[in-house]
């Protein structure tokens, strides 16, 4: 049930007045404590409403003990467990997922309206922020645990391995190599679910050189992959044949931080409606560079910021990407299939820190010419004339082959909640 039907219901239950003021930051922890308990008790009241239908009809409603539980830091990581979550119901399989976000997606599975909900079949659960939700997800009791989120058991980080897990299981959330991962991100982990074939590699790498015991490897596939491919034919956008996608990564990687306002600029005086769509955390880790990054472009009328989650609508009127190591550009190419400019910001000063440091090859730059154009940074200034060079032309399906990048397209929820099952009889 979304916020809206909560404060109508809100509304119409306590219609009282009240003369007191409330901060704003008070009040949104009010209302999300308030949402949280709603939610609590629609799901209390829903499984009771079960429980007497099931006494009605004669049905019997067996109670069984969760092997299975997913991991979720917040909603921004919903579009790469929801399709997996329906696929596990639809097959009655027993699982708990486990967020960090009170305000996550994941709670509309307990919408009166979800007819396909078998409330026998899974749990969802908020555990808290920080410290609070760290602490549940150290202990749980499940001996399967599937996440997208890296790091878990090395040293320093606040998630432990649980003790009862017996099988630590990774989702790639995009078209990845395990090289763009902090170092010693999935040292810990048990099974790794790749987004498409050319990934093994450097993940048997990385176990040889370190000695550590193999894991075990599934072709999974990207659901959210083959969500945005649904949505993005069921759009009827039409680019306007001047809009240019500035799609940058965070932090020091990014072109952004790289080239600042200026090449920003060039663009735009050149008559290019420009979308500048910075990376989702650049508004949680560097905020005031962003801010500032806005004023200093509030004059050009044909710049607009995209401060949206979802990137499909950015990525459909967009007739140029320009990028640079962000994964972005592959849902770019794979769903859209129009030119990439990427730019280089010296990656490799910065790799020491990541996987990259201990493979042969740094994937992300060796394929971008691949993907359109690659700029070295003394060649920046000619990026009005590769805008103007590319823009209004398809990239050859023989560039790269998006099967390889990407297993199981159109099926891949179905493929990897059966991978998951199948390792669950293996308990």
């Amino acid at each position: 049930m979304n916020k809206l039907k909560l404060t109508l219901i809100l509304l119409i239950l306590f219609p009282i007045s009240a003369h007191a003021y409330l901060d704003p930051g008070t009040g949104n922890a009010l209302m999300a404590a308030i949402f949280g308990l709603l939610g609590s008790c629609l799901f209390l009241s829903k499984s009771i409403f079960f429980k007497i239908k099931a006494k009605l009809t004669g049905d019997v409603i067996v109670k069984v003990q969760s092997k299975l539980a997913f991991f979720s830091e917040g909603s921004k990581y919903w579009i790469y467990y929801k399709d997996i979550l329906k696929e596990l119901i639809k097959k009655k399989q027993f699982f708990t997922y486990y967020t960090m976000d009170i305000n996550d997606p994941a709670f509309e599975l307990l919408d009166f309206g979800n007819s396909s909900a078998d409330l026998d079949a899974f749990h969802i659960q908020y555990v808290g922020k920080g410290n609070k939700g760290y602490a549940v997800i150290n202990n749980l009791k499940e001996n399967i645990l599937v996440t997208t989120t890296p790091n878990i058991g090395i040293l320093g980080y606040p998630i432990r391995r649980p003790k009862n897990c017996k099988n630590l299981i990774h989702i790639f959330h995009s078209v990845s190599s395990i090289g763009g991962y902090k170092k010693n991100s999935l040292d810990k982990f048990d099974t790794v679910i790749l987004s498409g074939v050319g990934f093994e590699r450097d993940i048997k790498m990385i176990e040889k050189k370190r000695n550590l015991p193999a894991k075990e490897l599934f072709l999974g596939g990207l659901p959210y992959m083959d969500d945005l491919i649904k949505r993005a034919t069921d759009l009827d956008i039409k680019t306007d044949g001047k809009t240019v996608l500035i799609a940058s990564t965070w932090d020091k990687r990014g072109i952004l931080r790289t080239y600042g306002a200026d090449f920003i600029e060039k663009i735009a005086k050149a008559g290019y409606n420009v979308i500048v769509r910075p990376h989702p955390y650049s508004y949680v880790y560097e905020l005031d560079f962003i801010n500032k990054l806005q004023k200093d472009l509030s004059l050009y009328e044909n710049i607009v910021f995209d401060k949206e989650v979802d990137n499909l609508l950015s990525m459909a009127k967009a007739d140029v990407m320009i990028s640079d190591v962000s994964l972005v550009r592959f849902d770019y190419y794979i769903v859209f299939g129009r030119p990439i400019i990427s730019l280089d910001t010296d990656y490799e000063q910065y790799y020491q820190e990541y996987e990259y440091s201990d493979l042969d090859e740094y994937w992300d730059i060796k394929i971008s010419d691949k993907l359109g154009v690659y700029l070295k940074k003394e060649e920046v200034f000619q990026i009005v004339e590769k805008i103007a060079e590319v823009i209004g032309t398809r990239l050859s399906k023989e560039r790269v082959d998006k099967n390889a990048l990407v297993a199981n397209i159109g099926s891949s929820a179905e493929v990897i909640a059966g991978q998951i099952m199948e390792m669950l009889c293996r308990l």
